[in-house]
């Protein structure tokens, strides 16, 4: 498995590889903005276009996929996806982020999560997984509608404003 090449989700968005020209200020806007990252552990962190640099790097050589998600319209850049595939399993866990704020609450969030979880489930991955904080009620939904189930939940697992929330996995296995 390699990292997907463009994918139209809808006629709406474009799923590509994300590469160093996706590097901008926006982006790094996105990553260092307390709002957009409230439920990533990566709140934890200050990103820079060197740091960005390296998690794009970190994705060579391996089954792993990190995607830019464009408005077809126009190309502009709304988020970004990952896809963790183990091979030997045939199982991805996938990751999603819409940074642009404007974006949010439009749907783009579950197109740019089904394309590619038909992508995967496509190149041979028989299960897709992925997990969101308990107040992450849009990532939940985006995962109940794509047709994901309940899997797990690690109950008092993380700390968001002081207070502990669960971890809530979900999964779905390819359709047979």
């Amino acid at each position: 498995m390699t990292t997907p090449g463009p994918v139209v989700a809808s006629r709406r968005l474009v799923i590509e590889p994300f590469d160093a020209a996706c590097v901008s200020k926006e982006y790094l806007s996105w990553l260092n903005d307390a709002e957009v990252m409230r439920f990533s552990n990566q709140r934890f962190r200050s990103h820079t276009a060197a740091s960005a640099r390296d998690y794009i790097a970190s994705f060579e050589g391996t089954s792993n996929s990190f995607v830019a998600i464009r408005l077809a319209d126009g190309g502009r850049m709304i988020g970004t996806m990952t896809a963790y595939v183990d091979e030997h399993h045939g199982t991805a866990d996938m990751g999603l982020l819409i940074g642009d704020r404007t974006c949010w609450g439009q749907g783009y969030g579950l197109e740019a999560w089904s394309a590619l979880m038909r992508q995967l489930f496509a190149s041979r991955v028989r299960k897709v997984t992925g997990g969101a904080l308990r107040p992450n009620v849009g990532m939940l939904r985006i995962m109940e509608r794509s047709g994901m189930h309940l899997e797990a939940v690690r109950s008092r697992q993380e700390i968001v404003d002081s207070v502990e929330q669960d971890v809530l996995y979900f999964a779905r296995f390819v359709d047979r």
